[in-house]
């Protein structure tokens, strides 16, 4: 059973267990940690690489052995992560990092190449990213239990309600400047790119840089300010998924037959979704929590596509 904190006398999410699902779930978490995995693992591949080429490590070493075995023992097999990557010559670029580089004039052919598998998987899943590979989501969840750990020591975090579409004015506002500037301007807010960046410096120069005080910044504001806040009012990337994913046909789907109105659907979700009155739009990552945390089993993620209803004509309709 859910339950009522004392101190909000109203259920908060971390009251709601994650009963079905629990498959899908896992599954998405290990995609995430892997998401986290490959930018160390691609950082730490070249920096074995270059050392080998510049003869400062022996040809034992660990490193470039397991990296030789994955990639053919070819540095440029594997670049970037996770935004825009590159594995054994096939390229998936985030559609965010394609719009920016169009606009600061790059080549529009080799761009749209390395556009169309991820593109194609955006329109087909909606902000599944955000949900399934987006690492900062393993931040946002580390958020999300400190503000309850909050609650629970008596300090109730506020969540403060943001024009619903902010994100659309900071992805404009990065789009255009670069195109002004002719440079790419949106990695610098957009929390992969962010990551990646650090990990590279770590694992490279053994120190962060001041991306670490940007993500900081994120994560405090997710903690005391809004729950979830920067993705979804502020991250560029989170608003170009948003619109391309509009006709995702993949949705959430409630049965209303088994739904008791109980809200532990619409308390769980971080994008401010309302599953239980089937008031979902393309901010829904795909997390699928608000299906793992109904207790009927109403919900589901499934294939729907919307068709528009057709109606008899009544009297009076036809002269």
């Amino acid at each position: 059973m859910v339950r009522l904190t004392p101190l909000t006398s109203k259920l908060q999410a971390a009251d709601v267990k994650m009963r079905r699902w629990g498959g899908y779930q896992w599954a998405r978490r290990a995609c995430l940690v892997a998401s986290l995995v490959f930018m160390m693992f691609t950082a730490l591949h070249h920096r074995a690489h270059n050392a080998l080429e510049s003869g400062g490590v022996s040809a034992q070493d660990g490193w470039p052995i397991w990296t030789a075995f994955l990639f053919g023992g070819r540095q440029e097999s594997v670049l970037g992560a996770p935004w825009t990557v590159q594995i054994l010559g096939l390229e998936f670029l985030d559609p965010l990092a394609a719009t920016g580089a169009l606009l600061a004039g790059a080549d529009v052919q080799k761009v749209l190449w390395g556009l169309w598998p991820t593109l194609l998987l955006v329109l087909l899943l909606g902000r599944f990213f955000c949900g399934w590979i987006c690492p900062y989501a393993l931040l946002v969840g580390a958020s999300n239990a400190l503000r309850a750990l909050l609650v629970r020591v008596g300090f109730t975090p506020r969540d403060v309600p943001l024009p619903g579409n902010l994100a659309y004015g900071v992805l404009a506002t990065l789009l255009l400047a670069g195109a002004v500037t002719g440079s790419q301007l949106a990695p610098l807010f957009y929390p992969p790119s962010i990551i990646h960046r650090e990990l590279l410096k770590a694992v490279y120069f053994g120190g962060l840089g001041g991306g670490v005080v940007v993500l900081a910044v994120m994560f405090a504001f997710d903690t005391l300010v809004a729950r979830a806040g920067f993705c979804r009012y502020l991250c560029p990337g989170g608003a170009m998924f948003r619109l391309l994913g509009r006709r995702s046909p993949v949705r959430i789907v409630r049965t209303a037959a088994l739904c008791t109105d109980c809200t532990a659907c619409d308390v769980v979700c971080n994008f401010l979704q309302s599953p239980m009155t089937d008031q979902h739009d393309s901010a829904c990552e795909r997390c699928g929590r608000c299906v793992s945390s109904c207790p009927t089993g109403a919900l589901t993620i499934a294939g729907h596509v919307r068709l528009p209803v057709l109606t008899q004509p009544q009297r009076g309709d036809i002269p």
